[in-house]
């Protein structure tokens, strides 16, 4: 048997004589790669120009849009001549360009606003039955901001959406468009709204009117209703100053705190919050009950209410959530109230003292101190 370096030689000569095939292949496969890196670099390079000439085409778009918008809102020129302009393809983008204007303006700009956008609602009516979430949504924005009270009745449509979201932005539009007579049926919708934020709900509510308040009022006395419907239309009628609600909360927190243990306390905070917006000193009685509740965010919006609703009798109560209770922010809201019912002599006597409570009664009162005279 030969030696393993005997086979050497043989190898070596089939290498060389392999070598201009392996050599030309190398060739080939870079020349193929750097091809291939052109024709990549010359993609980007094209791509790049053609979303630049795009953004030039958009750019004067918008401004061939805004020159003739200022035109339509001058009453220079009619607003069918601008809308009878716009491409199918560039629809979407000519809203958005409206976008910020419809929500701007008022009066007759408003309408020219209106009539511009009019000829795309049927198509944006369409699109709420189309089967992604996103774009019914949108659709339901544009109605809502393009679209007057003829358009309510797709927004009462658009409640029943399978999306959440789209419920909640017709829930919204709705309360605009529509009227007094669409209460319950945005009431009947609140309970796929619990995720919103209660002074949105509430907001939107108020622009019912005061037409709203009866149903409102009656939905804050349905104790089969959640608590968030109750609370969403105590602070409705809040931000409605609506005066006929005061007795009612007054009956209702009457009847609560029977049992202030079991009484719900996100109702009873509303309806504190209520009466310290439109009760009267006859209503003091039931804020004090309140200064004894479990929960210290009810007993914050006692002693808060005791602060327009009460009088100088009350100073005792209140000095003694100030001094004693376990809550810093019930103390704080006991002393705004003292504050506002200029009983401060008992604050003056606790910032000079060693009371855990002295820096807050210091904090405070400089509010209720006079100015110097200079």
């Amino acid at each position: 048997m030969l030696p393993a370096w005997a086979s050497l030689p043989a190898q070596m000569d089939r290498l060389g004589a392999n070598a201009p095939e392996s050599l030309l292949a190398l060739i080939l496969a870079s020349a193929g790669l750097a091809i291939l890196a052109l024709i990549l670099a010359l993609i980007a390079v094209g791509k790049r120009l053609w979303w630049k000439s795009q953004a030039r085409h958009r750019a004067a778009r918008v401004e061939m849009w805004r020159a003739h918008l200022l035109e339509v809102l001058a009453r220079e020129r009619p607003p069918h001549s601008l809308a009878s302009q716009i491409d199918v393809a560039h629809r979407d983008a000519f809203l958005r360009f409206l976008l910020p204007y419809a929500t701007a303006v008022r009066g007759r700009a408003s309408e020219r606003i209106s009539a511009l956008s009019h000829p795309f609602i049927s198509g944006l009516r369409r699109e709420l039955g189309d089967r992604r979430p996103s774009v019914r949504t949108r659709a339901v924005q544009w109605i809502g901001v393009f679209g007057g009270p003829d358009q309510a009745g797709s927004l009462r449509r658009a409640l029943d959406d399978s999306s959440d979201r789209v419920a909640e932005v017709a829930f919204r539009h709705l309360a605009r468009l529509g009227g007094p007579g669409d209460t319950e049926r945005l009431l009947s919708c609140l309970g796929r709204l619990t995720h919103v934020d209660r002074r949105q709900v509430s907001s939107a509510l108020a622009k019912l009117g005061e037409g709203a308040a009866p149903r409102l009022r009656a939905a804050v006395a349905a104790s089969n209703r959640s608590q968030f419907v109750r609370v969403c239309c105590a602070e409705t009628l809040r931000w409605l100053g609506d005066a006929d609600a005061a007795p009612l909360a007054a009956r209702l927190l009457r009847e609560m705190s029977v049992d202030l243990e079991a009484a719900p306390a996100e109702v009873a905070a509303s309806l504190l919050r209520l009466l310290r917006a439109v009760g009267r000193k006859e209503h003091r009685s039931v804020a004090r009950r309140f200064c004894w509740s479990p929960v210290p965010f009810v007993r914050i919006h006692a002693a808060r209410a005791l602060g327009q609703l009460g009088t100088g009798a009350d100073e005792e109560l209140l000095n003694a959530l100030v001094s004693e209770d376990s809550s810093r922010w019930v103390a704080l809201g006991a002393a705004r109230s003292l504050v506002e019912l200029k009983q401060v002599a008992s604050l003056r006597a606790l910032k000079d003292s060693d009371h855990r409570r002295s820096r807050l009664a210091s904090d405070v009162l400089p509010m209720s101190q006079p100015t110097p005279q200079t």
